[in-house]
């Protein structure tokens, strides 16, 4: 399986949304195996005002 690197809008979009199976994420889960960069791992725990674990 394919490994692609997704980018923080991605996830953003993924966790705003109620109805989880149409993000554009649960699409690519679907093809893709994922990655994400140590900015994108910042961006997401900078942001977290709930502290959730990642």
């Amino acid at each position: 399986m394919e490994v692609i690197c997704i980018d923080t809008s991605v996830l953003i979009d993924y966790y705003r949304k109620k109805d989880k199976i149409n993000t554009f994420w649960y699409e690519l889960s679907q093809k893709y195996r994922f990655s994400i960069s140590a900015i994108v791992q910042y961006e997401i725990l900078r942001g977290d005002k709930n502290k959730d674990k990642f």
